[in-house]
């Protein structure tokens, strides 16, 4: 009985202890997690520095322009296609007849020509190309929605390569993949960009 009473009172006073002393790790560990994140947070902001280049909306553009879909010709198509239906079909046929006559005694041969214009004006209503020009207008907003991906992509990579202060090669890699798949995609327009006005050169 002596030593369960003893084995009791001995469990009552490690256990707190145990408990304070667990509860000062974490909260140590947790103080360390938070000054190590302040410091990386420091050193980032300070090895960074500000990019100068174009904006992502002109980026996009020039990229549309590079692939050929920046402009939208659905309008422009339906109305050739439902103009068309003013433009007559003109069908030519020409015919060879041959006759007997009694009193001469004699074959005689004749030609015909028939000409035939055609009008379809129901198509100024609607024309059967407007599904066709509808189908690829989808195709080509699934290609912009595409390339804007591409581009956002690849143009949010260079600037935060650009913005860090670094002699590491890995760093100056990546800047220039970044670029160069910017400048793939846009004909060459991003570089162009980057490069300082001719003046600004010659007056340095």
């Amino acid at each position: 009985m002596r030593r369960l009473i003893c084995s009791l009172a001995l469990a009552l006073v490690v256990a707190p202890r145990t408990a304070n002393a667990g509860g000062g790790n974490d909260a140590v560990r947790g103080g360390a997690a938070a000054a190590d994140e302040a410091t990386d947070d420091a050193e980032t902001s300070a090895m960074r520095r500000a990019v100068r280049g174009p904006a992502i909306g002109a980026v996009i553009a020039a990229a549309y322009a590079a692939a050929g879909i920046d402009h939208d010709p659905k309008d422009s198509w339906i109305r050739r296609a439902r103009l068309a239906g003013l433009v007559p079909w003109v069908t030519v046929r020409t015919t060879r007849d041959t006759s007997w006559q009694d009193d001469q005694s004699e074959v005689g041969h004749g030609t015909s020509l028939e000409l035939r214009a055609t009008w379809r004006l129901d198509r100024l209503l609607f024309d059967g190309k407007e599904l066709q020009v509808a189908a690829v207008e989808a195709a080509r907003h699934r290609e912009r929605r595409r390339l804007a991906a591409r581009v956002i992509r690849a143009y949010f990579a260079w600037r935060r390569a650009a913005s860090i202060v670094s002699d590491d090669e890995r760093v100056a890699t990546r800047v220039a993949e970044a670029a160069a798949e910017l400048d793939a995609l846009t004909d060459g327009w991003f570089s162009e960009q980057l490069r300082p006005p001719r003046g600004a050169a010659s007056a340095r």
